[in-house]
């Protein structure tokens, strides 16, 4: 899962047998910060033009 796929915010880096809880859980983290950002940007730019 090295590329973006429609639907998801984040791409995820490397998905090595070792390193895949802590790779699950940062990419996890960053799709939801990627979602807040998201929804953030949207009610700024709808706030804006009121």
């Amino acid at each position: 899962m090295a590329s973006k796929k429609k639907g998801q915010l984040t791409a995820s880096k490397e998905w090595a047998k070792h390193l895949r809880k802590f790779s699950k859980r940062q990419y996890w983290k960053g799709e939801r910060k990627a979602g807040k950002k998201n929804i953030r940007l949207e009610m700024y730019v709808k706030r804006g033009k009121n």
